[in-house]
């Protein structure tokens, strides 16, 4: 926290004031700097530009945020350390009482892409679709394919694609019998 008040120049207490702990402070700063690049903004006009159907959607969001964050990763792995060290610091926290990690941002966006679905699909359907969905949009599938399964950059977008793609369809195929 020093060094941050001392770039910020403003006083360390005055930097406590606002930001409990440097954590806290990294995850105000990575969020403001993805909201400023405007990959939401870029996300939500992909996603318009893409029409009605919630596999073009799908994709136009995979390619606009997913493909962002495998070519920009350090911002996300920061995300993704500081929502588990956020987590971890409320173990002894009943869980119907911790502060959530996240912002939701991810699950507006798959329920934007996937929004042409609320006319077919019950809302409970529909909640099951986005939630599925939810494995393959953020900083988690990232760190997956790269770290775990070992892929470059080119070949995890093809994987989020896939990905994608396939459990979307998965899913409509079993809800449509």
């Amino acid at each position: 926290m020093p060094e941050a008040a001392e770039r910020a120049l403003v006083s360390v207490a005055t930097a406590y004031r606002y930001f409990s702990t440097a954590e806290d402070l990294w995850w105000e700063a990575s969020t403001e700097t993805v909201m400023r690049q405007g990959v939401v903004v870029e996300a939500d006009e992909q996603m318009q530009a893409a029409g009605d159907d919630p596999q073009l959607r799908l994709s136009a969001l995979t390619r606009s945020i997913g493909f962002g964050m495998l070519d920009d990763q350090v911002p996300y792995r920061q995300f993704a350390k500081t929502a588990l060290e956020m987590w971890f610091r409320q173990t002894d926290v009943r869980e119907n009482e911790r502060v959530p990690t996240r912002q939701g941002r991810r699950n507006e966006q798959i329920r934007k892409a996937i929004a042409p679905l609320r006319a077919t699909l019950s809302q409970h359907d529909f909640d099951r679709v986005a939630h599925a969905l939810g494995l393959v949009v953020g900083a988690e599938a990232m760190i997956a394919l790269t770290d775990a399964v070992g892929l470059d950059v080119p070949a995890a977008k093809n994987t989020l694609l896939d990905a994608g793609r396939w459990l979307l369809a998965g899913a409509l195929a079993e809800l449509s019998t």
